[in-house]
């Protein structure tokens, strides 16, 4: 069964740690096996102490939890994965809820095949089917689906080439949550349709370089954000504080939730016939799947939160496969990408940072913190030949990257996600011209950083004055762009009431 969490739970679960009501918990959680897999709806889950016992609904409690340098623990299933720790809880490995990928068209003249979409974390949405019908041509991919498996809002299905000349399908749309597309990464949107992708939208089907006139076939649209006011600076659940003003902001989500998953890709007619009812529709190039949303991750804890140095906690959206041929989208148009999900870190005492390198202002795609969202991966049968989202780290974007990324019609990029980093207001002690990051400590190369270089790794972008602009507690002007520090997406930071 899925559990739709409200806001209160979140607030409920900080009050039974204010209690003491779950104080008698005696377990421990460190796993020492390699991978594990915890199913929020129902799985079996096996504490330091004591024998192994069954957990329902997501809700994993203990003492202090630590996941070892080498251990990756992974939440899967319909209901967001909540943990609730009486003391501390360390990260020196990797917890994900992840998007699954989207499959790659590899198989040839197996339209009746689907090529399935990735599943989304914990409490994430499914991605969509490339060539999802059995028994029929498939005139679309399958639009990818919200989380709770709501239909009709992820990234939708790419279009079928079925016209003379046009050959090759369109790309599906990228899942949405916080933005649609990446707004902020390396390489932006050209004129026209070039590289329309970065904006959530599949690849433009048909021949041509990137932009052409040829490429005719609309790719699949972008997710739809489940926000509904203008305002950008509120698209959280909880309850914030704007310092400068005095006033309150409240989050605009009432659920905890994950993210969208993407469009599959369309496919191409081996005939140039657009009639569903082709005996040999089989023949047809596949469209490949799109990615699944990132997952919800909650933790709230009595002690420390602590992502160490070579720590990892992600929400991150999977990547839209490739069409034929072999993922390569030279014939079916690339499955869209997954968005990110949700990550929220409440902590009574601390949130201890071990940043990793450089910013994501300067080019280090190392995050401690990510509900990043996906992209389009191929196939390394033809160009372009796309592994994933970022270049080697430490590198820019070559200034052909958008080019060549929609050389062929893949899949849009998943939008962002959420994370929300919760913890007690301070005194600005820290120098970093705001009282509600004191709880958080940044550690680089293993020294404490405050002021301006904490800021530059935290990357907080404050909340909007009447004018627009975001600020500070003091009312100064925030850097704007890809500022993005040792998290993506910037965080939001809420007070612990």
């Amino acid at each position: 069964m899925t559990l739709r969490y409200p806001l209160g739970a979140l607030t409920g679960a900080v009050c039974l740690l204010s209690s003491g009501a779950l104080r008698a918990q005696i377990h421990d959680y460190d796993p020492l096996v390699p991978e594990v897999v915890l199913n929020t709806d129902f799985t079996q889950i096996t504490p330091a102490q004591g024998l192994p016992y069954n957990v329902a609904g997501g809700v994993f409690v203990f003492r202090d939890v630590r996941i070892r340098q080498g251990v990756r623990v992974r939440g899967v299933g319909s209901n967001p994965m909540v943990w609730i720790v009486t003391g501390q809880f360390v990260v020196e490995g990797e917890l994900s809820v992840d998007g699954g990928d989207g499959e790659k068209a590899s198989l040839l003249q197996a339209a009746n095949i689907p090529a399935l979409g990735g599943l989304g974390g914990a409490a994430g949405g499914r991605g969509g089917n490339g060539s999802p019908s059995a028994i029929s041509r498939s005139v679309f991919g399958e639009d990818g689906f919200g989380p709770f498996t709501m239909a009709g809002v992820g990234g939708g299905g790419g279009r079928i080439a079925c016209l003379a000349g046009l050959m090759r399908g369109s790309g599906g749309g990228g899942g949405a949550f916080t933005t649609v597309g990446d707004p902020f990464y390396l390489t932006s949107a050209g004129p026209g349709t070039s590289f329309q992708q970065q904006l959530g939208i599949g690849g433009q089907g048909g021949l041509g370089v990137s932009g052409s006139a040829n490429r005719s076939l609309l790719g699949g649209r972008a997710g739809l954000p489940p926000f509904n006011d203008s305002r950008d600076d509120n698209d959280f659940v909880g309850i914030g504080v704007d310092l400068s003003s005095g006033q309150p902001v409240f989050g605009e989500l009432s659920f905890l939730q994950g993210g969208q998953g993407g469009g599959g890709g369309g496919d191409m007619s081996f005939n140039a016939n657009c009639s569903t009812n082709d005996p040999f529709f089989a023949n047809d190039a596949r469209g490949g799947g799109g990615g699944g949303g990132g997952g919800c991750l909650i933790i709230v804890a009595q002690g420390a939160i602590v992502i160490g140095p070579a720590g990892h906690i992600t929400a991150n959206g999977g990547d839209g496969g490739g069409g034929e041929q072999a993922g390569s989208s030279n014939q079916g148009g690339g499955g869209g990408g997954g968005s990110g999900g949700m990550l929220v870190l409440a902590s009574r005492t601390a949130v201890a940072l071990h940043v990793k390198g450089e910013t994501y202002a300067n080019n280090d795609y190392d995050f401690s913190l990510s509900a990043d969202g996906g992209v389009c991966t191929t196939g390394s049968f033809g160009s372009p030949f796309i592994a994933g989202k970022y270049p080697p780290n430490g590198q820019p974007n070559s200034p052909a990257y958008g080019s060549y990324y929609d050389a062929a019609p893949l899949g849009g990029f998943g939008g962002m996600g959420v994370i929300e980093i919760v913890t007690p207001f301070g005194t600005n002690a820290d120098g970093t011209n705001t009282i509600l990051d004191d709880g958080i400590l940044v550690v680089r190369n293993g020294n404490l950083v405050l002021g301006a270089e904490k800021q530059r790794f935290l990357g907080w972008r404050g909340y909007r004055n009447a004018q627009g602009i975001r600020v500070d507690d003091f009312g100064v002007p925030l850097p704007t762009g890809r500022t993005d520090g040792d998290i993506r997406p910037a965080p939001i930071l809420l007070p612990l009431f």
